[in-house]
């Protein structure tokens, strides 16, 4: 019995014993290290840089725009920087790009005059970490570029083949000059006129290409004109093919007689519209694709790519800055909505008045 007993103690002992020794500790669960943030410029050492295509009034137009958003972002003059080549010129952008690769700026917006020879330093570009869009010109499928700032061409050409449609309604020839056979703005406004015309009388001439020369579209147009003295329309793809139209005309003493739809609200175009020689003009907003594209850079550079683009309403890589339709009859209210937006412009209606309809 006693041996009985003496069991049961010994057994309660151990039972004790291991009751109270201490339990190892579950080990937490591993949470991920925070992955680094990457570092927001200084907005002292923001630098963007936009490229044009060529000396012009429409890319002054898109320069002013750029200084008013610098001005507006409170950016030094040395931190956005504007850049055109004198005329049209895919290798002189090209190296442009490279010397601010090298510089390593924080953004670069340009307007490529073939897109897809100018995909490979805009890729190289944004591989060196420095954010790139595209403005006036949509790049290629697929582009590096992350927002496209300008005109749906597409849509802005059918507008103005629409128009001229109303001005024909008996057809005729109709002549195309255009600044390029690659740049995408071009083939698309172009194709938008086409698509808009088909199916009725009006015949397109095959479109006649200047390379973004003024004096080489005047003598062009002055060659359409001489080959096709029944001309009946022209339509002027960039900012200076409607008034090289115009003037061609005016000087075969065809004024009003040859319907001219063209491209952009420049001085010599307004002036055409006052004298009746240009009958359209499908007005860009370039001044906005300046202001916007600093903007755009500026933005996705202080607060990230999402909240740059819910900010600035950026719509499958898009930013449409849209169009306006400007003719003698509605030319004052044009001016006075430029002038209600306080985007400058050289021309002026004062002193000017409609034509009686």
């Amino acid at each position: 019995m006693k041996r009985v007993y003496l069991l049961l103690a010994i057994a309660w002992v151990i039972v004790s014993l291991v009751s109270c020794a201490p339990q190892p500790t579950p080990a937490a669960p591993q949470t991920p290290a925070p992955q680094p943030t990457p570092a927001k410029p200084s907005v002292e050492n923001i630098r963007i840089v936009v490229i044009g295509k060529s000396v012009h009034p429409y890319w002054s137009n898109v320069e002013l725009g750029v200084k008013a958003a610098a001005r507006d972002l409170g950016l030094r003059g040395d931190q956005v920087i504007f850049f055109v080549p004198p005329t049209e010129d895919v290798a002189k952008q090209i190296e442009v790009m490279e010397t601010y690769i090298a510089q390593k700026v924080t953004g670069i917006a340009v307007a490529p005059s073939d897109p897809a020879a100018l995909e490979p330093v805009m890729k190289k570009a944004a591989e060196a970490g420095i954010i790139v869009t595209t403005l006036d010109t949509p790049p290629v499928e697929n582009s590096v570029s992350l927002v496209y700032i300008g005109t749906d061409n597409y849509a802005a050409g059918r507008i103005a083949g629409e128009v001229m449609k109303e001005l024909l309604p008996e057809g005729g020839k109709v002549g195309i000059g255009r600044g390029s056979d690659t740049a995408l703005n071009a083939l698309q406004r172009t194709q938008g006129f086409l698509d808009a015309i088909a199916g009725t009388k009006i015949q397109a001439l095959e479109p006649v290409n200047d390379k973004e020369d003024a004096a080489r579209a005047l003598e062009l147009a002055n060659s359409v004109l001489s080959a096709h003295p029944d001309l009946a329309g022209a339509f002027g793809v960039y900012a200076y093919n409607g008034p090289a139209w115009a003037t061609a005309i005016k000087e075969a003493g065809k004024a009003g007689k040859i319907k001219v739809v063209c491209f952009d609200a420049t001085t010599d175009v307004i002036n055409f519209i006052k004298e009746g020689v240009i009958h359209a003009t499908i007005a860009q907003r370039e001044y906005d694709m300046g202001y916007k594209s600093v903007q755009m850079i500026y933005l996705i550079a202080t607060k990230g790519k999402d909240a740059a683009f819910a900010e600035m309403g950026v719509k499958n890589g898009v930013i449409d800055t849209g169009v306006d339709v400007v003719t003698a009859k509605n030319l004052k209210e044009y001016e006075a909505s430029l002038d209600a937006r306080g985007i400058p412009h050289e021309w002026t209606t004062q002193g000017w008045e409609p034509p009686s309809q």
